[in-house]
């Protein structure tokens, strides 16, 4: 475990500066909004979806690069690959990195194409994102 990893999470997402006993009620049992909740955990869990990437890769350090690939996005709406360049007359348009997304593969079945581009790959990318 990296407790300074956790510590970060705890600073950056639920106001807690530190995740060491203080002794205190006030200090020990801080109180968190659901989102706050929701946002480590996503954070957590995209923290451990980076150390598998790099273990993937051969490589437990974390200051190793992970692999990523460009998306570009209008909200939740997937564009397609590449970066805002791309697409230059779309307003709102945000490029995206993330991590390699497998649901990509299924671009190449034409029946599952539509639901890949409008339900999956936003999705994936949404839970894949690297922040």
């Amino acid at each position: 475990m990296n407790i300074e990893l956790f510590t970060t999470i705890a600073q950056q997402h639920l106001d807690v500066d530190t995740l060491e006993e203080q002794g205190s009620d006030s200090l020990d049992f801080p109180s968190v909004g659901v989102w706050g909740i929701k946002a480590a955990l996503t954070a957590a869990y995209l923290a451990g979806y980076a150390a598998c990437a790099r273990a993937a890769n051969g490589s437990g350090t974390p200051d190793d690069e992970l692999p990523t690939e460009q998306h570009t996005m209008v909200g939740n709406t997937w564009l397609g690959e590449g970066g805002t360049s791309e697409f230059p007359s779309t307003p709102g348009a945000r490029t995206i990195f993330t991590a390699p997304i497998p649901e990509k593969a299924l671009l190449g079945n034409r029946w599952e194409a539509d639901r890949a581009r409008t339900e999956l790959i936003p999705t994936a990318i949404l839970q894949r994102r690297i922040l």
